[in-house]
Order: structure tokens, then sequence, then C-alpha cells
């Protein structure tokens, strides 16, 4: 069993302290803050155990307030919005020491077909994962740019990069970073895991696009790069243990505000997407 898989399934696993309160593990470290994505993970499971197993996830809007520290649980209440007979909405609010550091809003769609389909064509010309280098090999090549821990450390997932500045081939033509992954083992058949993975994944370096057209990341010196929000549209079931690709590009910058976009795919299919607002100071 991979460690850092079962770490973040562990993460994902809220223990339930009240009628619509949740404890959260934090990360146990604190070099950087608490990760966002880690927040995303834990307010969607604690979303999903606050409506009915019939109802899917179809997007969430999360508002990143305050710091986290790594070094301490996280407390979630879940607030009941709305129950209807096709959606229901839930809010989460995540404290720590009694400050709100954290908010999401959660929409459900109870199951239903429908023969009104759009679907776009996969990006052209991406190759397959099992030819491209993965985060470590890429990492080794260029040396620690994110900082050591964040650099070297284990990830729950597989991880081969397609595109990034240091990644062999450089940033996509649309100047992002793409890249495939999936857990490192088959996951419990719950919609709420591979949810929360596939969100904890979407928040991974999404608003590092925006340092790309200035030549650095957040690991160079005197670089400030700060999620603000993140919303995410979730338009097919997907399972986090099958490879998903993501695209990934910077939208607009301006007023020390950038926004990113990401897309996600599934076997050809589009499977998510996401939009996310950073603070950039440097």
């Amino acid at each position: 069993m991979d460690d850092a898989l079962s770490n973040l399934l562990s993460i994902i696993a809220l223990k339930k302290s009240g009628d619509r309160s949740f404890l959260g593990q934090s990360s146990g470290h604190d070099e950087f803050g608490l990760f966002g994505g880690h927040q995303l993970a834990q307010g969607i499971a604690a979303a999903y155990q606050m409506v009915s197993k019939e109802r899917i996830m179809n997007s969430i809007h999360a508002l990143f307030l305050r710091p986290g520290n790594g070094s301490q649980a996280i407390h979630y209440e879940v607030e009941s919005i709305r129950d209807g007979r096709s959606f229901a909405q839930r809010r989460v609010r995540a404290m720590q020491e009694d400050r709100n550091i954290f908010e999401l809003t959660a929409s459900f769609q109870s199951l239903e077909s429908s023969e009104l389909i759009i679907s776009p064509d996969f990006p052209e010309g991406v190759e397959a994962p099992e030819l491209l280098p993965t985060f470590a090999e890429c990492i080794e090549r260029v040396g620690p740019i994110f900082g050591e821990e964040w650099s070297t450390s284990e990830r729950p997932v597989e991880y081969r990069i397609a595109h990034a500045p240091w990644a062999p081939t450089g940033p996509s033509d649309k100047g992002g970073i793409d890249f495939w992954f999936k857990a490192k083992r088959k996951l419990d058949n719950d919609a709420a895991i591979h949810a929360a993975v596939i969100a904890y994944m979407s928040d991974d370096c999404v608003s590092d696009t925006l340092l790309i057209p200035f030549n650095r990341t957040w690991g160079t010196e005197g670089t400030m790069c700060v999620s603000l929000d993140h919303s995410m549209w979730f338009h097919r079931p997907a399972r986090a243990d099958e490879w998903i690709y993501v695209e990934q590009w910077p939208s607009t910058a301006h007023g020390s505000r950038g926004l990113a976009h990401a897309r996600m795919w599934q076997d050809g299919q589009l499977i998510a997407s996401v939009a996310q607002e950073a603070l950039l100071r440097f």
C-alpha cells in the first residue's frame, strides 16, 4: 500500500464531531501553509456526507480566506442551503483557532439522462502517459525549484508531465502546464473519494501557469502566488484511479490578481472544468 496515497485517503476520511460537523487532519507540516487542494478535498468529503447517496456533485465554489496551519486539525461545519427535486446545495466552513480559513459551496444533482450533449474534442497531439517523464524525473533534471520539501516529497498519484517550464518539452502552446495523473492503486467505488482526489489534484499547479509569462515559479525568490478562490464543474462521472489528462493555461492578470483555467479529460471525454484566481506579487 502506498504511503502517500494512504495519507491522502486518511485526510479525506473526516471524523464526525457533531450532527453537521467534522474534524479533518492537517498536513503535518507548515512549510507552505495548508495546501488549497487539501481543503478542497476535505470540504467535498464533508459536503458529500450531508446529502443522500443518490446525489452526485456537479460544482464547487471555494474561497481561501486565511492561510491554514499545517500543524493543526481543521474543524468543518456543513450548512444545508437547499434541497430541491433535482439539485441540493451545501455550504462548508473550515475553522482553525476560531478563525474562518476556508469556505466552500457545493451543488449536487440527482442522476438524470439527457440527449442534450456537447462533447468537445480531446486536445490533439497528446502523448500517452507511459511515454512521458514523471514529476520526480523532471525535478531531478532542473533541481528543487519549488523548495526542497514540495519538490522531493512523494506524490499520492502517478504523475506524468506533458508540458511545463521544468519539463523537456517546455510549456504548452497556451503557456500552460499539462499533465496526466491517476491514483497509485485502485480506489473504492465511492463518488465522494473520487471527486475529492480529483479536486485535490485540480489545485496542484493551476495558478503556477500565471507565473510562466514572467519566467518564475512560486519557489523563485521574492515571488508571492496565493490562491484566492477556486471553482470547479464536474461534467461527467470519473474515476481518480484511471488516467486523467489535465490541460491548464493563464487567462489574464491585472491589479496583482491573475485568473487561470484548466480542463480535465478521461477516455477522451471532458470530465471537469476549473477556474482559479490568485494573488500575484513580486
